[in-house]
């Protein structure tokens, strides 16, 4: 898929500021892209959670807490849609947060999803703490998380990592499609493990078939490649040090197989990073062709 692909992003919000950030993230890039936005709030209540909606709400019953909930969500909708001039409805139902955020995705042909890192109030890890890495796990399709920190809107300084694994070149495309959109840089950076005995001519082969598919799409890019011990360490310090927007990852591989950026530490980069996170999941091996990802560039 390319960003031009885009036509439905699914933004779940719990109302918090970075939930509203995360809101704006997604009008901008539907503004680009002309992609229509449906705007999803999930009521799963508990004791701290009373307060999102109204603090004067005195009937604590679930028609109550509904109609308020439905409210405040129309309100933002009609906000966002007049200051950013983009289509946009809503849904607001009670249930699992990861679970309806799955069924939304499915039942409405989501394209992208585009949500915050940080909850409401008194309990961030309740909404997109955990749910955000249950998201970024069972989503078909991509995943863009925000937190606080990411108020520029738009993805112009994008790393990319690339280690030695077949599937890691998968990400490319759509980051290239995303960076192009934005008229953005791509920062390329090569990762093989310290103590592996990597094939260094193979990996910058692959390497050199990123650039080319870089060049080719008219973008600007800078490259680095280095021994690591921790690959989700150092490029969170890789991307902190070129002040990235955007990390690219792919989920599947480089999670179940590796443990490298997803596992244990997806649970960190999703949750806690200051930089907005892409996660992309890896088509079955067998079935992608590495060609259509770079037009001629295989590697």
């Amino acid at each position: 898929m390319k960003v031009n692909a885009i036509k439905r992003i699914l933004i779940p919000t719990d109302f918090s500021k970075t939930g509203l950030l995360a809101v704006k993230h997604a009008a901008f890039m539907a503004k680009l892209t002309k992609a229509h936005l449906i705007l999803l709030h999930v009521i799963e209540i508990h004791e701290s959670a009373w307060d999102i909606y109204n603090p004067a709400v005195i009937m604590r019953d679930d028609t109550t807490i509904q109609k308020a909930a439905e409210a405040q969500l129309s309100k933002l909708a009609d906000s966002i849609s007049k200051e950013y001039i983009v289509s946009i409805e809503t849904i607001c139902v009670s249930g699992s947060v990861s679970a309806e955020i799955a069924s939304a995705v499915t039942e409405n042909q989501i394209d992208l999803v585009i949500m915050g890192t940080h909850g409401a109030h008194g309990f961030k890890e309740y909404f997109a703490g955990s749910n955000a890495y249950k998201t970024v796990n069972i989503c078909p399709c991509p995943v863009i998380t925000v937190q606080t920190n990411a108020k520029k809107l738009g993805f112009t300084n994008i790393v990319l990592p690339i280690d030695d694994c077949f599937e890691s070149r998968q990400k490319v495309d759509f980051t290239i499609s995303l960076a192009k959109k934005y008229a953005g840089k791509i920062h390329i950076l090569g990762l093989f493990e310290e103590k592996e005995d990597t094939d260094l001519k193979k990996f910058n082969v692959k390497l050199e078939s990123v650039k080319r598919a870089i060049t080719k799409a008219g973008l600007s890019f800078d490259a680095k490649t280095i021994r690591s011990e921790d690959f989700g360490l150092d490029t969170l310090r890789y991307a902190r040090k070129v002040k990235a927007d955007l990390i690219s990852v792919l989920t599947d591989h480089e999670s179940q197989y590796n443990g490298r950026f997803l596992g244990v530490f997806a649970q960190q980069v999703v949750n806690h990073s200051k930089i907005p996170v892409l996660s992309l999941h890896p088509v079955e091996l067998g079935v992608y062709d590495p060609v259509s990802l770079a037009g001629s560039n295989s590697f």
